[in-house]
Order: C-alpha cells, then structure tokens, then sequence
C-alpha cells in the first residue's frame, strides 16, 4: 500500500570525500524495494541485502494470495495455519480491535472482487453493491482455539496484503541486524523501517503530497530504528464517472474508503506501521485518537487536502533543506 519518498538528502557535506553509501534495489511484493546500508564495506553490504532480500521473499511466499501458500490452503479450508502467520494474524486482529474494525484482515474475497490487486485493464466491470454486500464479512471472523486458527463465516477469506509488506520489511532488518549492520534503511515502495543514522545525521524522509507526487507535505529527520508507512489512493486507482476508486477497502462497507487521501504512521515496526496506516487511512482523521491511544504517532491527508497529525507527529519534523 503504500508511499513515501526518501528525498535527496542523501549527501554529505563535503563534495571532497565520497558518502560509504552502499544501496541495491530489487523488485519483489509487487514493487521496488531498495536496500540503503550505510558506513560498511561494499562487500559487507551487499551480502548483508542479499540475505534481507531472501528473507523477504521467504515472507512473501508465506503470506501471498496470489499464487499457492499457507494462507491460500487455509482460506479453501486445507491446513492450518503456520506459526509466523498465525503471529502475524494475532497482530492483525489486535489492530482490528483498537482501530475499531478500521484493519480487517479477513477481506480477501472483496480485494479480489475489486481487483485491484489483479492485472486488471482499467475499463473492468466494478462490483455491484449487491456483489459487495454478499461478500462483505462480518467485524469479526476468525477466532482461535488451542492455539489453532480458524474461520468462522464463509464471506472471511484471509488477506494481508495491508499488513504483510511491513512484516517483510521487518524480517528483511533483522537480517541486517544478524549480519551487524546499524545503519540502514529498506524501503519497499515507500514503506520503510530505519536503522542508526546516516553517519552524524539522521535520515531525513519526504511524505510526498497524494496529488503532486513532486512535492511533499512533511520532511522527517529519523534516526535509531523506528519506522514510518504511508497508506494513499494514489497508487492503485481507477476514475470513474469522476470518483476515484482505490485498493483500500472500508471494512464497514466494502467500498473504497473515502475520508482521506492519504495516512502516515511512525511506528517501532514496520507491521505496526503498516497496519495501523491502512485503519488510520480508513478512519480518517478521526482515526488519530484511537492511534494515539495506541501509543503511536501519525498525520493524514483529509478528503478534502487538509493535513491533521497527532501531538507526536511533531517531534519529527524538520524544515525541508
């Protein structure tokens, strides 16, 4: 989902000497992903992101709906859930519960009637409201018992796409972290988890603006390892009739979510902030409060281009260069 923009900030002061930057970007999860290590030897580094890359790719593998894997299986009702999904659902539906139903993890079936995560041409039919209503689960849909998952209504089919990116990310940092790298960043089509700084200076990172992608809306200056996600309809969209139609579905209606154009959230993990930018998204800036009550810190975009952040938000923000 998705969407920063890691402005360029990335020089030193002096010209003289050259920045010990090494940085890769691969695609995989449907985007480009890009590996930034800083003050290590080039070696060092690129072995280091081949192996946060692989780790990546083993999560994706477990967690997509796009081809077979634990989560197709268990959405036809064929096997139980792996411990690292299971996990993951358990975060999902803490996240479900605190947004106040805003985070669903049980939409796959509509995400797939809307298609948007499809390779879909754009004239496409949409899901009529009756379409929608049918496949529109209830708040709750899957509970666990003895420690094994399963689902409780027919319309619920598992898809984490709203929260499964930032979880890969998080297993791609602690790769670096098992190859004692302190100074990174991964960036997965702007969702992004950060390490350390860059050398004496924190990274700084642009919340682009969701209707002029060549202008941002905040520069941040992040430093230690903390992460930051933004959720928008600016990137898997159709106009239609003059509205625009988007991937992020509101759990309460099935529809694409229309109270924001796009949400930000600072988080210690790139899951947490992944998650809670979709619920933030959905809820709007209303969602700023239960987010705050969460103990994280976000901004959002309104409907109406309206920028609204909590109190924390603040304490990031810089003046851009």
């Amino acid at each position: 989902m998705p969407l920063l923009l890691i402005i360029a900030l990335l020089l030193l002061a002096g010209c003289s000497n050259p920045d010990p930057l090494t940085r890769q970007t691969r695609y995989m999860m449907g985007t480009l992903v890009e590996f930034s290590i800083y003050g290590v030897d080039n070696t060092e580094a690129e072995q280091a992101i081949a192996a946060a890359a692989e780790a990546m790719r083993r999560t994706e593998a477990q967690f997509t709906t796009h081809r077979p894997s634990p989560v197709t299986r268990f959405n036809r009702g064929e096997g139980e859930l792996p411990a690292e999904v299971g996990q993951l659902l358990q975060l999902s539906e803490q996240i479900r519960r605190h947004s106040h139903g805003a985070f669903h993890p049980g939409l796959g079936a509509l995400n797939h009637a809307w298609g948007f995560s499809d390779d879909l041409p754009d004239d496409r039919p949409l899901p009529t409201p009756r379409q929608v209503a049918a496949l529109l689960p209830p708040g709750r849909c899957v509970t666990q018992t003895d420690g094994k998952w399963r689902l409780t209504d027919p319309r619920c089919q598992l898809d984490f796409g709203g929260i499964a990116k930032g979880y890969a990310i998080d297993r791609g940092i602690a790769a670096l972290k098992a190859h004692h790298i302190a100074n990174a960043i991964i960036d997965a089509g702007g969702d992004m988890r950060i390490l350390g700084r860059h050398g004496q200076r924190k990274w700084r990172i642009g919340i682009r603006h969701p209707r002029h992608a060549d202008q941002v809306i905040a520069t941040l200056a992040l430093a230690g390892d903390i992460s930051v996600v933004t959720s928008g309809d600016y990137e898997r969209f159709i106009i239609r009739n003059g509205r625009r139609y988007h991937h992020i579905l509101d759990p309460a209606t099935g529809m694409p979510a229309m109270r924001a154009m796009s949400a930000t959230v600072i988080a210690p993990s790139a899951a947490l902030a992944d998650g809670w930018s979709t619920a933030l998204f959905v809820l709007g800036a209303a969602g700023l409060k239960p987010l705050q009550q969460a103990g994280l810190a976000g901004l959002v975009v309104d409907r109406y281009g309206t920028v609204h952040r909590s109190p924390a938000f603040q304490q990031w923000i810089v003046p851009p260069r």
